[in-house]
Order: C-alpha cells, then sequence, then structure tokens
C-alpha cells in the first residue's frame, strides 16, 4: 500500500482519469510517448499459497536514446493524469534486463526483465558468508539475504520469534536464498515479493 497526494485521491475519483507511465533505465528517463509498449506480470505463481518468493516480470518495447548496458535496471513509474491535472509519480516496480532482441528494420527493442527475487536463486552460503552461531534468528537470516540479493527489507515486514533457522543444508547441498526464504515464509504463514520500491 502506497501513500498517496490528494491530488492523487481526487484524480482518482475522476471518471476521466487515466494512467501515464514512464521507465527510468541506466539515468535515462522514458515517457509515455517513448514506450511502444510496457507489460508488468504479478509473478510466477498461479495460485495463491503459503511460502512463495514470487518474481514478477517486465515485458518493454522501446527504442533507446544510446546504449542500454546488458542487466540494466529498469525502474518502472506511474500516475494520474486528468485534463491539465496530474498527480505525483509512484514506483511501480524495480526490473532488471534478462533477455533483449533487435527489430533491425524498426531499431525497436524488446527486453525481458525481472524483478530482484530472482536472485534469491543463488546458493545462500557461499566464501564470502562470514561464520556464524547456528541456529541463526529469522531477522538475521532476512537481513543478511536482502543484502547478498542488493536490496533492503521492507520495514512493514514482521517476523516470528519462535523458529530460528537451522543450518541451511539438505539433502541435496546447500539451500539457495529462495529456498530459505521460502522456509521463514512458512514459519510466518506468509509469502516473500519485492515491492513496488524494490523492496524485500
Amino acid at each position: 500500500m502506497q501513500n498517496t497526494s490528494a491530488l492523487h485521491k481526487s484524480i482518482f475519483q475522476s471518471p476521466s482519469h487515466y494512467v501515464e507511465q514512464n521507465v527510468v533505465i541506466a539515468g535515462v528517463t522514458y515517457s509515455q510517448s517513448d514506450l511502444i509498449s510496457i507489460e508488468p506480470s504479478g509473478g510466477l505463481y498461479e495460485q495463491f499459497g503459503i511460502g512463495n518468493c514470487a518474481s514478477r516480470q517486465l515485458s518493454l518495447s522501446l527504442i533507446p536514446q544510446g546504449d542500454i548496458p546488458r542487466a540494466a535496471e529498469i525502474d518502472v513509474f506511474s500516475r494520474l493524469v486528468d485534463g491539465d491535472q496530474a498527480a505525483e509519480w509512484l514506483p511501480k516496480g524495480v526490473f532488471f534486463i534478462s533477455t533483449r532482441q533487435l527489430n533491425k528494420t524498426t531499431g525497436e527493442y524488446q527486453f525481458t526483465a525481472f524483478d530482484a527475487m530472482l536472485k534469491a536463486e543463488e546458493t545462500w552460503l557461499d566464501a564470502s558468508h562470514a561464520p556464524v552461531s547456528w541456529p541463526m534468528s529469522q531477522s538475521a537470516a532476512v537481513a543478511d539475504i536482502a543484502s547478498k540479493m542488493g536490496v533492503t527489507l521492507d520495514p512493514r515486514t514482521t517476523l516470528s520469534t519462535e523458529f530460528p533457522v537451522e543450518f541451511p543444508v539438505g539433502e541435496e547441498g546447500e539451500y539457495s536464498m529462495r529456498e530459505v526464504l521460502s522456509y521463514i515464509a512458512v514459519a510466518n504463514a506468509g509469502n516473500w515479493i519485492i515491492t513496488d520500491a524494490g523492496q524485500l
């Protein structure tokens, strides 16, 4: 849930309002008129359940203004507009380019991007992990995983103190960060997402 201004709420009540979008890629802002198409998807899970770590996908088409680096960050924003009134820009997701396809005739690029949740697919414990005592509290585990994913933890997150995290190794080897997050989510009867602001 995002906080919005009185102007946003007023425009939302108008039946003639519409949504305007823009994206920022590698420091370059692409306005609505620059975008050929933009389509975010809700996640990789078809059905709601407990213990999911849902990742969102973005499909984006545009003609780039210069070079766009590989794996570049795409910040998506939207605002409500009604006539000559426009509300504040609101963040609508932080994504990272996964694939790109060039139309050599038109110069259009089609990008597929995902949010930071896919970074959780890597093994949690590696050579960079400082020795710690096990079991570890859920809050400490999540803080460490978020840091390794390159994100911050949404301050609204609440975690149980009843079920600490054991040494994360299963029958098939060391667990990924996503697997550990999933177990923590189950212990809290919840799920993990990356918010519109890019937080875990």
